[in-house]
């Protein structure tokens, strides 16, 4: 398939245009600079959440809208500032974050049900020893798609899972 993305090693902002320097009818480009990924903290995580139950009545329909989103980023550059190896949270990392949290819920929810077979806590995980490692592995690998999120929760805990429970429609609305 040519012109496709797929598998491609490239970074998106190495690649420009290549212009002859001394071609004075078309000047250089500015320099191209990569923004640094936004790295999160358990503590950043929590102040997002926070930031977020404390503006519940703005997602009515269970979707917090892009004004809030800027907001919980502009909150963040307040109260968070990156350090020189962290990017800017923006609306739209902050937006992601909460995407991925909730898909780390949604895994612990599963893994809290008797049907997973696994004792689950939030603190220290689903504490997998050398005795149940093989049933833990066909969990997150045989069943990877339908389990695939549980994998990071083989023995550390989810700290927001309360917070999350709260911020979603059928429990945060009611």
């Amino acid at each position: 398939m040519s012109g496709s993305s797929a598998g491609s090693t490239r970074s998106l902002c190495s690649h420009g245009l290549t212009i002859n320097p001394l071609d004075l009818r078309n000047p250089l480009p500015p320099p191209r600079t990569c923004k640094k990924a936004a790295v999160w903290t358990t503590e950043e995580e929590g102040a997002l959440l926070d930031f977020l139950a404390s503006h519940l009545s703005q997602a009515g329909d269970g979707n917090f809208k892009k004004a809030t989103w800027n907001a919980a980023a502009a909150h963040m550059a307040h109260n968070h500032p990156p350090g020189p190896d962290n990017g800017d949270k923006t609306a739209e990392s902050c937006e992601q974050k909460f995407k991925a949290l909730k898909k780390s819920y949604y895994a612990i929810t599963n893994l809290k049900s008797v049907a997973s077979g696994f004792a689950y806590d939030d603190e220290h995980g689903v504490m997998i020893s050398l005795d149940n490692a093989d049933l833990w592995d066909r969990y997150v690998k045989v069943m990877y798609q339908a389990h695939k999120d549980a994998k990071p929760f083989r023995n550390s805990g989810f700290p927001h899972f309360t917070s999350i429970k709260l911020l979603l429609p059928s429990h945060g609305q009611g």
